[in-house]
C-alpha cells in the first residue's frame, strides 16, 4: 500500500512537470517568434533611430512617476489579466512588452527582456503548488529594469517583495471569497498590500496612493468573481475591470476626470 501510495505520487508529480515543461516550451517558442516579429518590425533607419533615442532615454535621469497614459496602461493591463487566466503566456508576453513600454518607459529590447522575467514570474507563481521563490527572484530581475528605465526609488528586492506580497494575498482571499456561500469577504488586506506596492512605484499623495490601491482591489475582486464562475456577465465584468484600472492609474497621475 505505501509503495502503492508513493507511486502514485510520483506519477502524480512527473505529470506535473510534464505540464509545466509543455507550457515552457509553448513560452520559449513563441517568445522566439515575437523577438522575430520586433525585429522585423524595426527598419534599419528606424532601428537606428529607436535605438539611439530610447537608450538616451532610459539612461537620463528620470523623476520618479512618469507621464503615462491612463487609458493605455489600464487597457493593456486588464487584457494581460484576462490572458494569464486564459493561460495564454504568449498572448501575455505581448502585451506586457506594450505595458512595460508604456507604463515605464523601457527601450524596445528591455521590455522584450523584462517581459520573459514578468511571465516567468507568473508560470512559476500560476499552479496551485506554486514556487513563490522562483516568481519572486523572476519579478526582481524585472523590477531591476523597470527601476533603471522609469527611474524609481525603491530597489528592485523590494519592489518584488511587495508585489508577491500583493499576488498571495489576492489568492487567498479570492479562495476565500469562492468558497464563501454569498461570494464576500473583506478585501481590505489586498489594498494594504496594493497601498504599499503603490507608495513604492508612484509619488503621488497618500490619498491617491490609497485610493489607486483600492480601485485595483476592486479590479482583482472583480476579476475573481469572472474566473470563479460566478459572474452574471463575463463581458461586463471585463469592462468594468478596465474602468477600475483606468481610474486608479488617474488617481495616481492627478487625473480624475470621469
Amino acid at each position: 500500500m505505501i509503495k502503492a501510495r508513493s507511486t502514485a505520487s510520483s506519477g502524480h508529480e512527473s505529470g506535473l512537470m510534464r505540464s509545466r515543461t509543455r507550457e515552457i516550451a509553448v513560452f520559449t517558442g513563441s517568445l522566439i517568434a515575437c523577438v522575430l516579429i520586433a525585429i522585423l518590425w524595426l527598419t534599419p533607419s528606424r532601428a537606428v533611430v529607436a535605438s539611439t533615442t530610447l537608450s538616451a532615454q532610459e539612461n537620463a535621469p528620470v523623476a520618479q512617476n512618469p507621464v503615462l497614459d491612463p487609458d493605455r496602461v489600464a487597457t493593456f493591463e486588464s487584457a494581460g489579466w484576462r490572458a494569464y487566466y486564459d493561460r495564454n503566456w504568449p498572448r501575455v508576453f505581448w502585451l506586457m512588452v506594450r505595458l512595460n513600454r508604456e507604463e515605464f518607459r523601457m527601450s524596445l529590447p528591455t521590455a522584450l527582456a523584462a517581459s520573459v522575467d514578468i511571465v516567468r514570474a507568473s508560470i512559476a507563481f500560476a499552479p496551485i503548488d506554486n514556487d513563490v521563490a522562483v516568481a519572486t527572484a523572476d519579478l526582481r530581475r524585472f523590477y531591476d529594469k523597470a527601476r533603471r528605465s522609469a527611474g524609481l526609488r525603491a530597489d528592485a528586492q523590494t519592489l518584488a517583495a511587495l508585489e508577491m506580497d500583493y499576488w498571495v494575498v489576492h489568492r487567498k482571499l479570492a479562495q476565500a471569497r469562492k468558497q464563501a456561500p454569498d461570494h464576500t469577504g473583506d478585501i481590505e488586506p489586498m489594498v494594504a498590500s496594493l497601498a504599499r506596492l503603490h507608495a513604492a512605484l508612484f509619488d503621488a499623495p497618500p490619498e491617491a496612493i490609497r485610493r489607486s490601491a483600492e480601485l485595483r482591489a476592486l479590479a482583482a475582486v472583480t476579476v475573481d468573481r469572472i474566473t470563479g464562475g460566478y459572474s452574471t456577465d463575463v463581458a461586463v465584468d471585463w469592462r468594468q475591470v478596465e474602468a477600475y484600472l483606468l481610474e486608479g492609474y488617474r488617481a495616481v497621475q492627478g487625473r480624475n476626470e470621469q
